[in-house]
């Protein structure tokens, strides 16, 4: 088998979607199901890398723990997110950390889990990971909510 392989292999999605099931849950996968979805293999390492959907990025696994890294394609296709104001926004785009004042709505999300954020209209300018619980979030008053790990230029 060659080292990369991109293919439909119906095995190979439905694992990749379980992976999605797992981090985002079965609403994201079925949605998911019903679109063209290809899988990056790594035959060697026998791992999947990517999962293209219509053709775009929209996941990459992250090799230390096996789960889910989206990019804004696929921060699209999710609905964990946070919310920010329309002052945090533009320092978003610029790959800036999200401040927890700036948080307007929380939907979905944990601790350590990759998530959009979104701005005050709704469209997705970036991809983070929480570094505290929503819980946390609502007593602590200064701090980082979430780290920027993708934005949109």
């Amino acid at each position: 088998m060659e080292p990369v392989v991109r293919t439909r292999d119906t095995f190979l999605v439905n694992r990749a979607l379980m992976i999605v099931a797992y981090v985002y849950g079965w609403e994201v996968a079925n949605r998911l199901r019903e679109m063209d979805i290809e899988v990056e293999y790594h035959g060697v390492l026998r791992r999947i890398k990517h999962i293209y959907v219509n053709g775009k990025v929209a996941f990459s696994i992250r090799a230390s723990d096996g789960l889910l890294i989206p990019t804004i394609h696929g921060a699209s296709l999710v609905d964990s997110w946070i919310r920010v104001n329309s002052e945090t926004a533009p320092f978003v785009k610029q790959g800036r950390s999200v401040p927890v004042k700036s948080i307007v709505e929380v939907k979905n999300a944990s601790q350590n889990m990759d998530v959009a954020i979104v701005d005050e209209s709704g469209g997705v300018i970036g991809v983070g990971r929480l570094i505290i619980t929503p819980e946390e979030a609502k007593t602590v008053g200064r701090g980082f909510m979430a780290k920027t790990r993708h934005h949109v230029k």
